[in-house]
């Protein structure tokens, strides 16, 4: 079958996760323990991107917002590097997945595993801040326009933390404990400097009081 023929092919989708920097989160569990979190986007939408394949070298790919319209997530797993024995998450269970505005968005509880943990700190420390995704579309590429635009994914059966990835224009969204603790401090000092703002303007109010009724 001629690949311009709409097949469906598995194919890995690297993306380059270079605007924003990998962050991370760590909570605590009912049990007093550490709960490793990291959340981004697997997939960005209208995002034109060089793609090179063996077959027709290099061309232009988009991804539309309809692509994940009818795809099932249920049974997504999260990799390292794609390699299905460095398993980190599966959807419904600590991996969570849903589509907005901007593409796939996930978050992931990674297990105590000593994988999870190497992982955690290689993103924890920017060494690693690649995304990826594993999936079958019967989207072909236009060989006049030299163009790939991805209507639909029919399977999305992974996505995955990579070491080399390829997507150069994308980003994640993730969250830092130090941001977090950052943005807390800042928020206290401001409502800090709020109640000395109110405590001062009811001890002024309490003044004129008084010297109204000295009057």
């Amino acid at each position: 079958m001629m690949k311009n023929e709409k097949t469906k092919i598995t194919e890995n989708r690297n993306i380059f996760l270079f605007k924003r920097d990998f962050k991370n989160e760590v909570r605590q569990d009912e049990a007093g323990g550490k709960e490793l979190i990291i959340r981004g986007y697997a997939i960005v939408f209208n995002d034109k991107t060089k793609i090179y394949d063996p077959y027709y070298g290099e061309y232009v790919e988009e991804i539309l917002p309809t692509a994940l319209v009818e795809t099932d997530l249920s049974e997504v797993y999260l990799f390292f590097n794609h390699n299905s024995e460095n398993v980190l998450g599966k959807a419904g269970i600590n991996l969570k997945l849903e589509t907005d505005e901007k593409g796939l968005f996930f978050e992931v509880n990674l297990p105590n595993t000593q994988l999870a943990r190497d992982v955690y700190n290689l993103v924890e420390t920017k060494i690693i801040d690649g995304m990826s995704f594993g999936f079958c579309s019967g989207d072909y590429v236009d060989p006049v326009s030299n163009t790939r635009v991805i209507e639909h994914i029919d399977v999305l059966s992974e996505i995955s933390i990579v070491t080399f990835p390829a997507y150069k224009d994308t980003a994640v969204i993730v969250k830092s404990e130090r941001e977090k603790t950052s943005k807390e401090n800042e928020q206290k000092q401001q409502r800090e400097k709020t109640l000395e703002s109110i405590k001062k303007a009811d001890s002024e109010l309490e003044d004129r009081i008084k010297s109204f009724e000295k009057l």
